[in-house]
C-alpha cells in the first residue's frame, strides 16, 4: 500500500543521515561552485524529489549539510576549547590543532562552502554563522577564557579569537583554493610561525 502523502517512511532519520554524509564530503571535496540540486542528486545517486522530500528544496540542503558538518567539527571545538597553562602556550595550540585541519580536513572547504552558499542567500548566511563560523571563534575565546592570563573582557576574548582564526582561513583560501600556491605562493610554516609568535607575544601580560 502505498504511503500517504506527507507521512515519512519510518527509517527517514537514517536515510536523511546517510544521505548528508555523502552530501557533506561532496561539498567539502568538490570544486569551488553552487552545484544545483541536480548536481547535487546526481552525487547522492539519488533524484531531484528524493532530496525534496528529505530537505524541502536547495536551501534546505545547503543549511542541512552545514549543521551536519557542525555536528562532525563538535569534537574539533572541545579540543580547542581546553585551556593552556598561559596565552602563549594556548596561541601555539591553537595553531597547532588548527594546522592539522589545514593540513587533512575539511577546514578550508568547510568555511568556503559556507562563505560561498552564504553570500548568495542571507539565509544559508545566517546558518553558517549559526553552525561553522560563530562555533569556530567560541571554541577560541572559550580557550582564552580558560587560560590564566587571558585578555580580561569578553570583547577582548571575542576580538583575539577573530584574530586568531582569521589570518590561518584567509591565508589557507589563498593558497588551497584560490590558487595562490601557484601564483603566489607563501611559506606557509613560516607564516603561522610568525602569526603564532606575533599573537601570543601581543596576547601575554
Amino acid at each position: 500500500m502505498p504511503r500517504p502523502a506527507g507521512v515519512r517512511n519510518h527509517d527517514f532519520e537514517a536515510k536523511k543521515t546517510a544521505l548528508l554524509d555523502t552530501l557533506s564530503e561532496f561539498a567539502l571535496n568538490d570544486d569551488l561552485r553552487r552545484p544545483s540540486l541536480r548536481q547535487f542528486a546526481i552525487a547522492a545517486q539519488a533524484s531531484e524529489p528524493t532530496l525534496r522530500h528529505y530537505f524541502k528544496d536547495r536551501q534546505g540542503l545547503v543549511i542541512a549539510i552545514l549543521k551536519h558538518i557542525h555536528g562532525r567539527a563538535i569534537p574539533l571545538w572541545e579540543v580547542i576549547a581546553t585551556g593552556a597553562p598561559d596565552t602563549a602556550t594556548a596561541v601555539a595550540e591553537y595553531f597547532r590543532v588548527t594546522e592539522a585541519g589545514l593540513t587533512h580536513g575539511g577546514f578550508a572547504r568547510a568555511h568556503a562552502f559556507g562563505i560561498i552558499e552564504g553570500m548568495a542567500d542571507e539565509t544559508v548566511g545566517q546558518a553558517y554563522l549559526e553552525f561553522l563560523l560563530d562555533p569556530a571563534l567560541s571554541a577560541v575565546s572559550e580557550k582564552m577564557d580558560a587560560t590564566p592570563g587571558k585578555p580580561e573582557t569578553l570583547d577582548e576574548r571575542r576580538a583575539s579569537a577573530f584574530m586568531m582564526l582569521s589570518p590561518i582561513l584567509v591565508m589557507t583560501l589563498h593558497q588551497q583554493l584560490l590558487g595562490g600556491k601557484e601564483a603566489s605562493p607563501v611559506d606557509t610554516a613560516g607564516f603561522l610561525k610568525l602569526m603564532q609568535n606575533w599573537l601570543a607575544s601581543g596576547l601575554s601580560h
